[in-house]
């Protein structure tokens, strides 16, 4: 269980991390954005595209770290009147059909990005002279698919050797 914890702990920081950074990005170049438009009108040629991806990034790093925190979208209303021993048993269920259903959901995603890099040779825009493709910002899609899914997992191999927190809820 150690192991899980610090692997899920590192994920965690380096999820909250990349959060906070592109939450920083994002807030930044739309106020410059703003800026540039109300008083040169004029603006950056990429950063509405850029913006909409990183939304994406956001969305999914965020996803994951809800995951991680069992603080997911979910309902109890029959599960909190079920015996503790029911409510173990349900919540590994819950949880590892989690995992199954983002492994398919990653497995999706894969496909989408390879058909990316093998159909779609249009960049999105260039920065300082590179030209960022499609598939670089949408790697997010089974890159985030699979964090979800390794936080369910661990959370379904936790309830199943230690029981349920008392805070969560399935």
């Amino acid at each position: 269980m150690r192991i899980i914890r610090k692997i899920e702990s590192t994920l965690g920081f380096l999820e909250n991390l990349l959060l906070v950074v592109f939450l920083t990005v994002t807030v930044a170049m739309a106020f410059l954005q703003v800026i540039l438009r109300e008083f040169w009108s004029t603006g950056i040629i990429w950063a509405d595209v850029f913006l909409r991806h990183l939304v994406l990034w956001i969305g999914f790093f965020g996803a994951a770290l809800a995951a991680k925190e069992s603080r997911h979208f979910s309902i109890n209303i029959i599960t909190k009147r079920m015996p503790p021993m029911l409510q173990r048993i349900v919540q590994v269920f819950l949880h590892t059909t989690a995992a199954v259903v983002c492994y398919f959901l990653y497995d999706a995603g894969t496909s989408f990005v390879r058909g990316e890099i093998r159909y779609n040779n249009q960049p999105l825009f260039t920065f300082l002279g590179k030209s960022v493709m499609p598939y670089y910002m949408e790697a997010i899609i089974p890159i985030g698919f699979a964090l979800i899914g390794l936080h369910f997992l661990f959370r379904a191999i936790e309830v199943a050797v230690e029981g349920p927190k008392s805070a969560e809820v399935v």
